[in-house]
This record gives structure tokens, C-alpha cells and sequence, in this order.
């Protein structure tokens, strides 16, 4: 099932349907288009937090989370975000759930 974000927004253009990243609840790199993940790579991008490089290793963004960071890479700006999770100093990285991006979303509006 898509996420709340995806929901909400539906489909508002031609061509391709979105693919959720959040289908089960937890990130998939097999997405296109995810109302969250775009909302997440729209904080990033607004805040400044990120790095983009076409020529090499693509985009890499963060968002402010707790004590953490949601982490982010993708290519240009094509929709789809090709690695997500979650890292903190002082603990290891850890997937990336539809709740931990809508609390990340909510903590940086």
C-alpha cells in the first residue's frame, strides 16, 4: 500500500505511475516519485544539505532527525531516491521506515 503522503497527493500528471517507497512500510530503492521521499529531498535541498555531482556519485542530502540524520543519495532529479536510512554518531545506520520520514518531515517544516 502506498504511504500516507503518496496517498494524499495521488497521481497529478501523464505518463508513468509513481512507485512508493514505503509499499511495506519500510524504505525501497525500487521507487519513482514518492510524495515522502520528495518531500524529504525538497527539506534538503531548501536547507542546503546537499551535494550534487552528475558526473560522478549523483546527489547526496540529509534532513535533521532526533539526534540523526535521514540520509539520502539519488541522480539528478529524475524521482527516484536510490538509498535511504538513518544515522546517528553514536549508533549504526538503520533502515529508513514511512514513520521515521514522516517525523523527519513534521520536525523540519
Amino acid at each position: 500500500m502506498p504511504c500516507k503522503l503518496c496517498l494524499e497527493r495521488g497521481k497529478t500528471w501523464n505518463g508513468d505511475d509513481p512507485r512508493c517507497a514505503f509499499e511495506t512500510g519500510v524504505f525501497s530503492p525500487d521507487n519513482w516519485n514518492c510524495a515522502t521521499m520528495n518531500a524529504l529531498r525538497d527539506i534538503s535541498r531548501k536547507m542546503r544539505t546537499t551535494y550534487r555531482d552528475d558526473m560522478e556519485a549523483a546527489s547526496i542530502g540529509y534532513v535533521p532527525f532526533e539526534d540523526g540524520y535521514v540520509v539520502m543519495t539519488w541522480y539528478k532529479d529524475r524521482g527516484r531516491t536510490g538509498n535511504a536510512f538513518i544515522a546517528y554518531d553514536d549508533e549504526p545506520i538503520r533502515e529508513l521506515t514511512e514513520a521515521d520520514a514522516l517525523l523527519a518531515i513534521e520536525q523540519n517544516r
